[in-house]
């Protein structure tokens, strides 16, 4: 084995498929570590402190997953390395009760904020998809910034992002090649942002748009959403009082649709389910969950 190139010897470890099998592989010699890395295209990290050390050797990666707490500082190492990112997922696992426990007593764990999305966002501009879910210190400026240099995102989820606004929104509608975006949870969304959106290049490309518990939003702003030709799934659960069978009406002239999610509208009637019926001609599912005045 010792008589192989790096090219033969690369060859035989792309053969490897079995996760354990290449872990194995990896730890063989130095140079087997070096060449297995340099060809694995995806990888998820469990210590994030690690991140910068391990990068060196993951130069090639396409799809990286990071579910902890992760410094703005080894984020941001990691990004100048993993430039040809495609796929990024830096959704956060809570563990509810361990989480709140701790942040009774005052604990403040450091976590990603602005700052290290804009790094990576300037490092990483191949990103395609990217998930960010439970990130309390991501805000505006971060998503602008991911926005402005990454021109290709299709899939785009930032739920229960609790610092995210109309203006991300604003910046979001730039893009021309969105197909899927999930703001769950987003409370401080107002109508004025899905206007933006609705008005924006990304409203001929959006399939999915999920902006469920986002309570700020009125039948104004639903009624905005008919803009968008392409979208095939909405999802307003939880969205509030202040959507009724006005915004049903809205939502029913998106003949394009065919997934719906309107539980717990708790102001919907049987007006706006007899609309969406006589309309839908492509529905193959809706949700009517909590909605207590529809019999």
């Amino acid at each position: 084995m010792e008589r192989l190139g790096d090219d033969e010897l690369a060859a035989v470890l792309k053969r490897v498929s079995h996760r354990r099998d290449r872990k194995a592989c990896s730890e063989v010699c130095k140079q087997w570590a070096r060449l297995e890395g340099s060809i694995r295209s995806s990888l998820r990290l469990l210590l994030p402190q690690s991140l910068p050390s391990l990068s060196r050797r993951f130069t090639n990666l396409k799809t990286l997953e990071i579910n902890t707490r992760i410094s703005d500082r080894n984020l941001q190492a990691a990004a100048e390395i993993c430039t040809n990112l495609q796929t990024l997922n830096l959704n956060f696992r809570r563990n509810r009760c361990f989480s709140d426990e701790f942040e009774s007593y005052g604990f403040d764990f450091e976590d990603v904020t602005d700052s290290g999305l804009c790094g990576i966002s300037f490092a990483c501009q191949k990103l395609i998809n990217f998930s960010m879910r439970w990130r309390k210190g991501i805000g505006d400026v971060g998503i602008a910034a991911l926005i402005s240099h990454a021109k290709n995102l299709v899939f785009l989820d930032l739920s229960w992002c609790s610092g995210i606004s109309d203006t991300a929104l604003e910046a979001v509608a730039s893009l021309s090649s969105l197909m899927e975006v999930y703001l769950r949870g987003c409370y401080l969304i107002t109508d004025h942002g899905l206007k933006s959106l609705a008005h924006g290049l990304s409203a001929k490309t959006m399939e999915v748009f999920d902006v469920s518990e986002c309570d700020r939003i009125t039948d104004h702003g639903v009624s905005s959403l008919r803009l968008m030709s392409s979208l095939q799934e909405l999802r307003l659960a939880e969205c509030g009082p202040l959507v009724t069978d006005f915004g049903g009406a809205c939502i029913a002239a998106m003949t394009s649709l065919r997934r719906l999610d309107l539980s717990w509208l708790i102001n919907l009637s049987n007006s706006s389910l007899i609309v969406v019926a006589q309309n839908f001609q492509n529905l193959v599912e809706v949700r009517l969950i909590g909605c207590d005045q529809i019999t």
